[in-house]
């Protein structure tokens, strides 16, 4: 794959003008431009020279931060990333449906199953988000998005103790009160979960921005708040009626959970387009890869 025939010192149209291209000619830096492959900083060099911390060409570094120029092994880590994530949803759904066969033959053990597809299917998940927001070895993007890819993190890892702590609470039997506040937390951590979900697409809608792809961080950001607002309406509804039903209440058990299977319906339409749309990173992921590494060996 060869890179597409972008004049030289021009985005492509309708890119923002700030992604500037490869100049044709060497020029000594005069402004703080990092390293890509180290973030050493390059002032002072010329274009045609090399880092002295890593040995990268310096002209590379000099293109923008457009994706194409980026360390090649750092997109292939994003791309992993992407795909570790996708595999993690399709056993998901493979492990549910089977989890759902296995309780209808041993009821008793429903619990103790899905429990241990939550963990599992929870490592799996942070596993692709952990390479998903590796950052940038140049640091470029911290400034934007470094809050939000470290927020991931994070949210991620406070879910995962949340599921082992409600998947051990569920095997005790507790009291009422107590199941009651085991559910409480359950919500809380559910809650910080959204705000990853939030994070993490608002971190892919920068990163389209770099390969550039205007439509595709469009897309990421209509899906930000879509799945924002109906993920958290099924989630705050369900924790009502869940809570309501454990208090005794059937009229707050019966509305909130009306209201919570009410917006997963649409909720389930923008899981399928977060699905496709992480597709279609991966294989952007995968293409800018290609470029990069055509730029550095061009460049050596």
């Amino acid at each position: 794959m060869s890179l597409p025939p972008f004049p030289i010192g021009a985005p492509p149209p309708g890119v923002p003008p700030q992604f500037a291209y490869a100049v044709d000619v060497p020029v000594v830096i005069d402004t703080d431009v990092p390293c890509r492959k180290c973030s050493y900083n390059l002032r002072g060099l010329s274009t045609a020279g090399r880092c002295p911390e890593c040995g990268t060409p310096v002209g590379v570094s000099y293109n923008g931060d457009l994706l194409r120029y980026s360390d090649p092994q750092w997109l292939e880590t994003l791309r992993r990333g992407v795909n570790v994530i996708l595999v993690g949803i399709v056993l998901m759904i493979f492990t549910m449906a089977a989890a759902f066969g296995l309780a209808f033959a041993k009821p008793a053990h429903m619990t103790l199953i899905m429990g241990l597809i939550s963990m599992g299917n929870g490592l799996v998940f942070l596993a692709g988000a952990w390479l998903l927001t590796a950052p940038d070895p140049s640091g470029l993007g911290e400034d934007q998005y470094g809050k939000a890819r470290k927020l991931i993190r994070v949210t991620l890892l406070i879910g995962l103790v949340n599921n082992a702590v409600s998947f051990a609470a569920s095997m005790q039997g507790f009291y009422k009160e107590v199941t009651i506040v085991i559910q409480v937390i359950g919500l809380m951590a559910a809650l910080v979960g959204l705000v990853g979900q939030f994070a993490q697409l608002y971190y892919l809608k920068h990163l389209a921005l770099r390969v550039p792809d205007l439509k595709l961080s469009a897309r990421a950001n209509f899906l930000m708040y879509a799945i924002g607002i109906t993920n958290g309406v099924v989630i705050v509804f369900g924790a009502v009626g869940a809570i309501g039903l454990a208090m005794g209440s059937t009229v707050a058990g019966v509305g909130g959970g009306c209201i919570a299977g009410l917006a997963a319906l649409p909720l389930l339409v923008f899981w399928i387009m977060y699905i496709v749309m992480l597709e279609r990173f991966g294989r952007s992921f995968k293409e800018q890869a290609e470029f990069a590494r055509q730029v550095w060996a061009e460049a050596a």
